[in-house]
């Protein structure tokens, strides 16, 4: 990414968040290939030149917006702003709050994550970007565990199942499983609950 100097932080941000709310509306309209960085520009309202002040590529774009979709920069305030709550309160409040970002993002995601599975190289770039996030998520199912919250199982392939639940369930509502689309507000007490008691150990 090539940002120079525009100004503060914060007129930076800003339009990082002009430029990709632009860039959502439109992959999710007319898919990743059929979108040019121009059509981008024109949806936000700023000069074709401007985006590559702030993303290299089309590509750059469909990882950042995959970032948001995965709150990846957002996830150790996640957890801690619930670090207080006992794990069953923990999973219930953050998979409500996941389950409602991804279905608030679920049409953006079908047109966009084909794309991450056919090229490799945006595999890898996927793959570096949410690592941070399950560091802590690692963190995080570690702490509760040596508090006695959990079962002492490893926590980096815990996280990882987690995410492959709920990321299987999102995959599932948009082949439009009737259960899933029908349950969906119930699936994040349902799976809290599942994971807590399979998890909860002898002592609680």
């Amino acid at each position: 990414m090539r940002v120079h100097s525009v100004g503060a932080q914060e007129r930076v941000d800003r339009r990082r968040a002009q430029i990709l709310a632009a860039a959502s509306r439109v992959f999710a309209r007319q898919g990743f290939h059929r979108t040019t960085v121009r059509q981008v520009a024109r949806e936000a309202g700023i000069a074709d030149g401007t985006i590559y002040l702030y993303f290299d590529s089309k590509q750059e774009l469909l990882l950042a917006l995959l970032g948001q979709l995965g709150r990846v920069g957002e996830r150790p305030a996640d957890f801690a702003e619930l670090a207080g709550a006992d794990a069953r309160a923990f999973l219930s409040a953050y998979l409500r709050q996941r389950f409602g970002d991804l279905r608030e993002w679920r049409q953006l995601f079908t047109a966009v994550f084909p794309e991450v599975l056919a090229d490799a190289g945006l595999r890898a770039a996927q793959t570096a970007q949410v690592a941070p996030a399950f560091g802590a998520a690692e963190a995080e199912l570690a702490r509760r565990a040596e508090a006695g919250e959990l079962r002492p199982l490893d926590p980096a392939v815990l996280a990882r199942v987690a995410a492959a639940t709920v990321l299987g369930l999102l995959v599932l509502d948009v082949l439009g499983d009737p259960v899933v689309d029908a349950r969906w507000e119930e699936l994040p007490g349902f799976l809290a609950s599942l994971w807590f008691d399979g998890l909860r150990s002898e002592e609680r």
